[in-house]
């Protein structure tokens, strides 16, 4: 029997694998058909090759379609797409940026009792040098009071809109209806039915999200993305859903987004024009956004599909373990960028009854109340169980700061010191981009130190001291509490003797004083804060605070600050981690210190450089 070797999948050891078989190939009596034959310099060599290149070219294709059946090593997004259909998850589309603007309209013509802003009414409004339109989803009806026409607070959305029709020929779920726009925003899909060309009745229909309250009479439809990249709808079978019948006219309407690129910063003053009259009134660049276009995202990725598909199937949709929670908000909400969960039982205090939910956005430090709102409401209102509360709570975050000093030895480098430190920058910005900054991670201290030193291989070492700070902002001339739950945590044990703050402004014996606070050990594991004068350094008043250095935490039992220095609107309270490494619990996250050093106000810088040539 021949000995046939199957292993090899690459080109030259294919062809020396037929080589071989052909050189020990027999005939019926046994001879070598092929003794002592030169393969190279023969035309067999010709076909030897063609052999070898269509095996090769065979394995390769198997292995590459092996790999695309299987989620984890598929490499084209569609083929992620179709696995992640079979696990119920739909891949997320581009999602418009939303703003809300408030303005009122003078004098419309003939004053009626009410004015109407249409729907799809364009506001127009210029980011970056280009304008972008958006639109409100929904007529908005006013009534003046007090003569005053105002429109308030009205929700629009970046996007054209845009609307296509459909007539039924084979109704079911096998007819499908496409939409053909890479960038729409499903979130903005509204679908109706029209009986036919000549029966205008009109029927809406929501997106099937829920299975289990789906019944053969619910006017639903399913929405899923095709391996082209279109997302398309289809219809119930009288089972699942309410089934469409033949001549059934369907309208979808959708706006085509631009994604993340709208989104405009908080700090910003962002304004609109209408596009349209309004009881004969036109409006200019006059319309002060009341809150900026945010939340505008890109669809999913090839890797967040990866990440994401699996995790839905775990919840199956529904909020039961914290897990679930954290899957279902990932993919509704893509502008969480990290998300603690956990129960009400393992809170400290214990909230019974209760889910604590807490999210990092991806821009800024919180997410704001309407969006907690929205997420409770309509993304797990119908997905929880009914005994039990979501609760959110705000990020605790603990700020680094660090002081670098690096040894640099110029000769073995073409870079320049001031290059050097650039990278020691960019590295060390780079570790808490990518590891830190999110929820349930550790500042390995070590970890930095080999960041440091592998910038260049000038760097022979570096000298890198950490402090943590907290920051509390007590309202000015109260008496602010901050004990028990609300007690200041560092959430690892601190160095006694450590303890400082930046300054601020208090009033003893009814004279103003600049201060600031420092600890004093009093016990082996606890100490009291004093308050010492900014200028003399001498001690106000002594035990206003308290310290239990194992557990990590400041208390004030009141704490009454008379103001605030220039330019600043908070306190910041820094120690030394007694151990190298910063860990972390449930709501803390590690954050790099973005601020400058400050005298005046004894801040200190969050990055400190001091680059040393040896």
């Amino acid at each position: 029997m021949a000995n046939y070797r199957l292993a090899e999948l690459d080109f030259d050891p294919i062809k020396n694998n037929l080589k071989q078989f052909l050189t020990n190939y027999r005939d019926k009596d046994n001879n070598l058909i092929f003794k002592d034959y030169d393969f190279d310099a023969s035309s067999l060599n010709i076909l030897l090759d063609l052999l070898a290149y269509n095996t090769h070219y065979n394995a390769y294709l198997a292995n590459m379609v092996a790999n695309e059946m299987f989620l984890d090593s598929a490499v084209k997004r569609e083929s992620a797409v179709s696995i992640a259909k079979h696990l119920g998850y739909t891949p997320l589309s581009y999602r418009s940026s939303r703003a809300k603007v408030s303005f009122s309209v003078t004098d419309p013509i003939d004053r009626p009792t009410s004015l109407t802003l249409p729907k799809y009414s364009p506001f127009i409004t210029n980011i970056n040098g280009t304008d972008y339109t958006f639109v409100n989803l929904d007529a908005v009806t006013i009534y003046p009071q007090d003569g005053l026409y105002l429109f308030n607070d009205i929700e629009i959305v970046q996007g054209e809109p845009l609307i296509y029709s459909y007539r039924v020929d084979v109704s079911g779920p096998s007819e499908k209806y496409s939409i053909p726009n890479n960038n729409v925003d499903t979130s903005t899909l509204r679908v109706t039915v029209q009986n036919s060309y000549t029966d205008l009745t009109v029927e809406s229909y929501e997106l099937a999200e829920n299975l289990s309250v789906t019944l053969p009479t619910s006017k639903v439809y399913f929405l899923e993305q095709n391996p082209a990249g279109f997302y398309e709808i289809f219809f119930g079978d009288n089972v699942l859903g309410k089934k469409l019948s033949q001549g059934n006219i369907v309208k979808i309407e959708y706006l085509v987004s631009y994604g993340d690129t709208t989104n405009v910063s908080a700090t910003l003053d962002q304004t609109f024009s209408l596009g349209i009259q309004i009881g004969g009134v036109t409006l200019d660049n006059s319309i002060l956004a009341s809150k900026n276009s945010t939340g505008g995202s890109p669809a999913d990725t090839l890797a967040e599909i990866k990440f994401k598909a699996p995790r839905f199937l775990s919840s199956y949709n529904r909020a039961v373990t914290a897990e679930d929670y954290k899957s279902i908000i990932e993919a509704n909400y893509p502008l969480v960028e990290s998300i603690a969960v956990w129960g009400g039982e393992e809170n400290i205090p214990p909230k019974y009854g209760k889910v604590i939910i807490s999210l990092k956005p991806y821009n800024g430090y919180t997410i704001s109340e309407a969006v907690k709102t929205d997420i409770k409401t309509n993304i797990l209102g119908n997905k929880k169980v009914m005994s039990i509360v979501p609760e959110f709570v705000d990020p605790n975050y603990l700020y680094i700061t660090i002081d670098s000093m690096v040894k640099v030895q110029t000769k073995n480098s073409r870079y320049s010191v001031p290059q050097i430190e650039i990278f020691v920058r960019d590295a060390v910005n780079r570790y808490f981009t990518q590891e830190l900054q999110q929820f349930n991670k550790t500042f390995i201290y070590s970890k930095l130190s080999k960041i440091i030193d592998a910038v260049d291989q000038s760097v022979v070492g570096n000298v890198t001291n950490i402090k943590v700070h907290k920051r509390i902002s007590p309202i000015v001339g109260a008496k602010n509490g901050f004990s028990g739950s609300a007690a200041i945590k560092f959430s690892n044990t601190l160095v006694p003797g450590s303890i400082t703050s930046s300054a601020f402004y208090y009033t003893l014996n009814n004279s103003l004083y600049l201060v600031y606070l420092e600890d004093t050990l009093t016990a082996e594991t606890t100490g009291t804060l004093n308050l010492l004068d900014f200028y003399t350094n001498t001690i106000l008043s002594s035990a206003i605070g308290t310290v239990d250095y194992t557990a990590g935490i400041v208390s004030f039992a009141s704490l009454s600050p008379a103001g605030y220095i220039e330019n600043a609107n908070d306190i910041r309270i820094y120690s030394k981690i007694a151990a190298l490494d910063i860990t972390t619990t449930k709501d803390v996250i590690l954050i790099l210190d973005d601020g400058k050093a400050d005298t005046p106000s004894r801040r200190l810088g969050g990055f400190t450089t001091t680059m040393m040539t040896v």
